[in-house]
């Protein structure tokens, strides 16, 4: 009995770590950005309406989910609520960001609510792909809570909810694959792509892992197969949204080119968490990058250093193309390979005996 109350109490305490740091991690994204409330291309209001800019209104998943069951609600059970709402909201009272719209203040709780659930599952989805990858749970743990306080500075140039949604659906599929779990890769390719556009390139990241299950044309089709319903959810998505104002895509090229020479742009900060930190591409951030895959490296798989160079070519080409200087946050095909990396690091340091004993095989 003593020992079931034990082990119910460890699994609790690992549960409520967990938590704390995503609320914490969680609160100071939507304290930074909340969700881009009043603004005209791709604010709370303008998404809900369906008038945002492209591509921002394409990520459309959570804005017409909570619609809906807004909606759904009896008329007298609406009417209570948002005078409850109104009233008593402690997100308006805690964010300063934060401009809840009368008309929807049922939708931008629930989406409030939604986002940081799904941070939370993300997280710990996390904590479980890691666990199992580096076969050590305290590891595990410690890499998984390491993403989550890290998150937020992803985002320091734009913070957006379906970033969130972005993470979770790229640790549940990057969990599917490892196991070989493609049916469930093929329900979630359409619900990952109709919140965000770069789901499709994830996928076709994790060819790797669906070879080292399969031969190379079932792995092959496999891959392709899922980009393909990728795409044509976003192709559908696309055509309801043609009329609406905005560019598929901005060159940024000749923005690149320009900060690679300016020496300050390696040293920008923000204060997410109260104290100047490192931000976007901060030099010793950068060097920590790079001797974290320098020492993590020997210890991945074929499959998943496969993947990791899949990752950076795909998401490389896209980023130097389309995507502003400094902005981590859609670099984001490359957090699955890095947290990984990551997660071997620490376990190197607080377990050297298992990285020798690694290295002797």
């Amino acid at each position: 009995m003593e020992q079931k109350i034990d082990k119910i109490i460890r699994k609790f305490m690992v549960f409520f770590l967990i938590l704390v740091i995503s609320a914490a991690s969680y609160s100071g994204f939507f304290a930074n950005w909340a969700f881009r409330d009043g603004a005209e291309a791709m604010g709370f209001t303008a998404m809900v309406e369906e008038t945002a800019k492209r591509p921002f209104v394409h990520r459309q998943l959570l804005p017409q989910t909570v619609k809906r069951i807004a909606d759904a609600l009896p008329e007298q059970t609406q009417e209570k609520l948002e005078a409850k709402l109104i009233k008593s909201s402690s997100i308006g009272k805690i964010y300063a960001k934060a401009d809840i719209p009368r008309e929807y203040v049922i939708e931008y709780h629930l989406m409030y609510f939604f986002c940081f659930l799904a941070f939370f599952a993300a997280i710990w989805i996390l904590r479980s792909l890691l666990c199992e990858i580096v076969q050590d749970k305290v590891t595990g743990t410690l890499g998984a809570m390491f993403f989550a306080l890290i998150f937020p500075f992803f985002e320091v140039l734009g913070g957006y909810y379906y970033d969130i949604f972005e993470v979770l659906f790229m640790f549940m599929a990057a969990r599917f694959a490892l196991h070989g779990n493609w049916p469930g890769l093929v329900v979630l390719a359409p619900i990952a792509e109709a919140n965000k556009e770069s789901f499709l390139f994830f996928l076709l990241t994790l060819y790797p892992l669906a070879r080292s299950h399969y031969e190379v044309k079932k792995a092959a089709g496999i891959t392709l197969g899922t980009a393909f319903i990728a795409g044509v959810t976003y192709l559908y998505i696309r055509a309801l949204y043609a009329g609406n104002p905005g560019d598929m895509a901005d060159w940024r090229i000749k923005d690149h080119l320009g900060s690679v020479w300016r020496i300050g742009s390696y040293f920008n900060t923000t204060t997410i968490y109260g104290v100047p930190l490192g931000r976007g591409m901060f030099l010793p951030h950068m060097i920590c990058v790079y001797w974290i895959v320098k020492k993590a490296w020997h210890h991945l798989t074929d499959a998943w250093k496969n993947h990791a160079k899949l990752a950076l070519l795909i998401n490389g080409i896209l980023y130097f193309m389309f995507v502003l200087p400094d902005e981590i946050r859609d670099l984001s095909l490359l957090y699955v390979s890095f947290i990984i990396l990551t997660a071997f690091f620490i376990r190197d340091v607080i377990k050297p005996e298992q990285n020798k004993a690694t290295s002797e095989n």
